[in-house]
């Protein structure tokens, strides 16, 4: 069974994280809410940092913090920042010219791919790290 790639999902929970609470967290508290490995989360918080999304400060009041407001990122930035997989992928196997489906399917499926792909884009698009925080009060109410 393919592995899930988690990345992105770990990447909104830390940016909501300081986001909800207004404040500079260390890697290793972020770490601690995911339940993650802190090296794995660091990983993501330098890739988050990369695409300057978050700014890391070093020292004894050191951690990581926003460098935009929560309305101005969008998931699709969080998205591009992680670079996570596609939504699918298409096999490799060899086509077998004998078969219609075979000789036809990984084209037909390449265009199918590119179309959920912009639509999950799109809906990455219009959907804030500030919309993230806000589902998330109103959970906890």
């Amino acid at each position: 069974m393919a592995s899930i790639n988690t990345q992105f999902s770990i990447a909104v929970h830390v940016l909501a994280a300081i986001a909800h609470y207004e404040t500079s967290f260390t890697s290793e508290v972020l770490a601690g809410s995911v339940n993650a490995n802190p090296i794995f989360v660091k990983r993501i918080l330098a890739k988050l940092s990369k695409a300057k999304l978050v700014k890391a400060t070093v020292g004894k009041a050191g951690g990581y913090t926003l460098t935009k407001n929560p309305k101005d990122i969008s998931l699709l930035n969080i998205s591009h920042a992680i670079n996570p997989p596609d939504v699918f992928a298409i096999h490799t196997y060899e086509k077998k010219e004998w078969c219609v489906v075979s000789s036809n399917i990984k084209e037909v499926m390449g265009e199918v791919l590119v179309g959920t792909q912009k639509a999950v884009e799109n809906d990455l698009k219009q959907t804030t790290l500030a919309d993230v925080v806000s589902k998330i009060r109103n959970k906890s109410r």
